[in-house]
């Protein structure tokens, strides 16, 4: 590996190691160091968007590269456990403050800020089932409901002021995830939840800030408190992996069921093995797992040409490192590579069941982290898939993954994207989404899935940016519009336009003036001998 054998042949200049950092760890762009004397003093680190976190303990890039770069990793986890009881202590007291809490928001690392406020989630609903259960407050639950509609809104009007950059891809996510607990309450509400141990509580992902002698956690830190996640009978350290600030997955009962399955099996030490068509979230849910308890987690996409040696190094340096594996289309391996791999992981699952520190594998002892994890994905059914052999197939929990909830996912991405009215929104475009898909003519370039759902959310979220007072609907129309008609064929554009009138009647969607640009493409055609179309030019734009 040239990559890393240029690591540790410039042991003398830690700063060589900044163009690796990325490969290094999942989050960490460049690591921040002193100036002057203190060059070789690691001061922070920074993801690749630009969020920077200071380390709270001295760190120095001295000696070999791979003894101060094991450092830093403990000193990163080191510096976002201590970020997290700092978030914990000085988290808003009373409800107004709990509310409004712009401030404390924007005082800690986006991956801290969203683990303390699930915390403080599972304490609130927990408590109110608590003084359901104890006859003390039948309404509890619904108060605390009322009290999470209230806490949205007030970050939804955050997201429609003048934020950095930074500041708005956390305050999305945090969003991301808050609509999915306001929905997972209104459940509670509705199905009368009223003692502790009903599975519609347990099945959720909680967590809890609680002392460390109730459980086994990996990093040890020294302090009394940690935190750890919990989901029907399985608990898991987190595990404080900088992850960086980025956009989180939307929750959908879905994604529930695959997280408790992917749970339930690592609480067993088995794999996991989301199966499924192409589009339905099998990796970004693994992924997102992974996030939600802070692991790396590694994706590798599986080709015909893998064998034995290259897994046994990919799963030697996993288990050492205690990383999750994800493997894309694991079923395109050779079935002869494939029954050595079971044997390979097999191995690990046995050492994982005895709690061994260290094992023996592949002919060398090595060291064994208990957070480590291995999930395979699957396209059942395409040529050129081998099945799994029986030993493999014991070895994984299946899960069966489906077309994803586009109503819901496209309501909660237009919450964090600042829409105040995302739910009749969401409607109309799944609408639209599903009689464009059945009117329009069928082309191989159609795209009507998830991926093309995406893409037009965030072309409205920026419009919402750039034109904050426009009503709504016309900014959604816009994103449709101006997403979709370059791809449509002549004969599908008025059917397209009929759909929208239907949908959104009596709107009249205002020409949008592109000034320079439609005046730079008029002179390019010109240059070109091309007829200035106005048809043409629409398309271009």
């Amino acid at each position: 590996n040239d990559e890393l054998l240029e690591i540790l042949s410039q042991t003398r200049d830690p700063h060589a190691v900044q163009p690796h950092m990325q490969k290094c760890f999942d989050g960490i762009k460049s690591i921040e160091f002193g100036t002057g004397r203190d060059a070789k003093k690691i001061l922070g680190f920074s993801d690749p968007k630009g969020e920077n976190v200071k380390m709270t303990d001295d760190c120095e890039a001295e000696g070999p590269v791979e003894h101060w770069l094991t450092q830093v990793q403990y000193n990163m986890r080191k510096s976002l456990y201590d970020a997290g009881a700092k978030a914990w202590e000085e988290y808003p007291k009373d409800e107004e403050g709990q509310i409004n809490r712009g401030e404390w928001l924007f005082s800690y690392p986006a991956q801290t800020v969203i683990m303390i406020d699930q915390v403080y989630w599972t304490a609130g609903l927990g408590g109110s089932i608590s003084l359901i259960e104890s006859g003390t407050d039948a309404e509890a639950v619904e108060k605390f409901y009322k009290f999470s509609l209230a806490q949205i809104d007030a970050m939804v009007g955050l997201v429609q002021t003048d934020l950095t950059k930074q500041q708005r891809t956390m305050i999305g996510a945090v969003i991301t995830i808050d609509v999915n607990k306001r929905d997972v309450t209104r459940t509670h509400v509705n199905e009368k939840v009223s003692f502790i141990d009903d599975f519609i509580w347990t099945k959720q992902l909680r967590y809890y800030w609680e002392d460390k002698s109730s459980h086994k956690t990996c990093p040890t830190f020294g302090k009394e408190m940690d935190c750890v996640a919990r989901q029907t009978n399985t608990c898991f350290p987190y595990g404080y992996e900088y992850l960086g600030n980025g956009p989180r997955l939307v929750i959908t009962p879905l994604t529930d069921i695959c997280y408790m399955t992917l749970t339930g099996a690592m609480h067993m030490k088995l794999g996991g093995a989301p199966a499924g068509p192409a589009g339905t979230g099998k990796t970004e849910t693994t992924k997102d797992l992974g996030k939600a308890l802070a692991v790396y987690c590694v994706v590798f996409n599986c080709s015909d040409g893998l064998d034995f040696k290259i897994m046994g190094r990919f799963f030697s340096g996993l288990a050492q490192q205690g990383a999750w594996a994800c493997f894309d289309e694991f079923n395109r391996i050779d079935i002869e590579v494939l029954s050595v791999i079971a044997q390979q992981v097999l191995c690990i699952q046995q050492a994982m069941v005895g709690n061994l520190i260290e094992f023996e594998f592949e002919g060398n002892v090595i060291p064994l982290m208990p957070s480590f994890g291995v999930f395979i994905t699957m396209n059942p059914g395409y040529a050129g898939r081998a099945e799994l052999p029986d030993n493999l197939k014991a070895l994984f929990r299946p899960v069966a993954m489906m077309v994803p909830d586009y109503r819901l996912i496209a309501e909660i991405v237009l919450f964090s994207e600042g829409f105040s009215n995302a739910l009749p929104l969401s409607n109309k475009m799944q609408q639209l989404y599903a009689l464009a898909s059945e009117q329009l003519s069928k082309q191989d370039h159609y795209d009507f899935g998830m991926r093309a759902v995406k893409s037009v959310l965030v072309a409205a979220g920026q419009l919402k940016r750039k034109e904050p007072e426009t009503v709504e609907d016309l900014l959604l129309i816009r994103a449709m519009r101006d997403s979709n008609v370059p791809k449509f064929l002549v004969n599908d554009l008025p059917l397209f336009a009929g759909i929208l009138q239907d949908l959104f009647p009596g709107i009249d969607v205002p020409y949008v003036d592109y000034g320079v640009l439609k005046e730079c493409i008029e002179e390019t055609l010109e240059s070109m001998n091309l007829q200035k179309k106005e048809s043409f030019i629409q398309k271009v734009i």
